[in-house]
């Protein structure tokens, strides 16, 4: 257990959601006024929410998560109103993209007001703010109020989709899981930076560069992941990345004769691959797994998590592109992520 955590009985409520039930609701913002911390879809991952201007609410925050104090939270609001109660400003980019892309998968850095704690900011002059696409998200803040909220999951783990995640890694330190199933999109949300002049991406996510680039009609500065040193997930499975077909073809043919738990990986822009068909029919034993960097967004996550359970030793991935653009960009981005290294 976590320094500063307190044994609960985590509450556990599924919710419809399309049209979230005002009890089930109401019984959840009662718990976020108490200073205790619920557990609530999104249309990207599930988030972890507390009152946002309660400080002792929010340090439950990290001490659940185990997640340092330096690092700040985002603000999850319903109506602009609320947006413009915590920034100190915002600009007319800033108007402009909250326009086009909320709700939705957009969290925008701006300068704080003082009344935002520090411990929201993680000592920062600034705050991030996001407007949730979902009905119970938006539903628990309209009750609520502005939510301080991370993905409710425990630190360096992969993001949670499902409600069954959450439980896996916060059961009991938190008061309340609010189960509207999986999340549409299960990519977090892409972070623009526009706190000073000019804009910078600080993590890619449901909105691609080239959406936000088009809307502000200039070219954005994105931040290299390798640069900023993000860690990898904590799993179990090991990642590895296959660098050629050839490669794989030599490790597997190495490993045969060995007693290895693993799992073939093929994420694809186009699935009509002759060598991947050759590589299932020659290793039959192995079980193969397609993962569509296009639309499949939803499955990594669901992915790392269940190859843990199922004691899965290794991820074996097909040889991955350097760089693509949209969606499937950002994906292959989680995917280098979350791998060790390469054979």
């Amino acid at each position: 257990m976590q320094k500063g955590v307190i044994r609960l009985e985590t509450q556990y409520w599924q919710v419809n959601p399309a049209c979230p039930e005002k009890e089930i609701i109401m019984q959840a913002a009662s718990l976020i006024k108490a200073q205790e911390l619920v557990a609530f879809s999104t249309e990207t991952v599930y988030g972890l929410g507390a009152a946002a201007f309660q400080s002792q609410a929010v340090e439950k925050i990290f001490a659940a998560k185990g997640r340092a104090e330096n690092n700040p939270l985002l603000l999850h609001l319903s109506c602009m109103e609320q947006a413009e109660s915590v920034a100190k400003e915002i600009p007319p980019a800033a108007k402009m993209l909250m326009e086009r892309f909320w709700p939705g998968p957009l969290s925008i850095i701006l300068p704080a007001r003082e009344t935002v704690p520090a411990i929201v900011r993680g000592g920062k002059t600034t705050v991030g703010l996001r407007m949730p696409a979902h009905p119970v998200a938006l539903a628990l803040i309209d009750q609520a109020g502005p939510l301080a909220a991370p993905s409710a999951n425990l630190s360096g783990r992969p993001s949670p989709v499902t409600a069954e995640h959450v439980k896996a890694d916060l059961d009991g330190k938190i008061a309340a899981i609010l189960d509207a199933g999986p999340t549409g999109l299960g990519l977090e949300s892409t972070i623009i930076d526009l706190s000073n002049p000019g804009c910078r991406i600080l993590r890619q996510g449901g909105i691609t560069v080239e959406e936000l680039e088009e809307a502000m009609g200039m070219s954005i500065t994105v931040n290299n992941p390798e640069q900023e040193n993000f860690p990898h997930y904590q799993i179990k499975s090991k990642l590895l990345l296959g660098p050629s077909w050839e490669e794989i073809d030599d490790y597997l043919s190495s490993i045969e004769q060995l007693e290895k738990k693993l799992v073939l990986v093929h994420p694809y822009i186009d699935k009509n691959d002759a060598r991947w068909e050759k590589l299932k029919d020659r290793y039959p034993q192995y079980q193969s797994y397609d993962l569509d960097l296009n639309t499949a967004t939803n499955r990594l996550y669901s992915l790392l998590r269940e190859a843990e359970e199922r004691e899965i030793e290794l991820l074996l991935f097909t040889p991955l592109p350097k760089k693509l653009g949209g969606i499937a960009g950002v994906m292959l981005d989680r995917i280098y992520q979350a791998a060790g290294n390469s054979l």
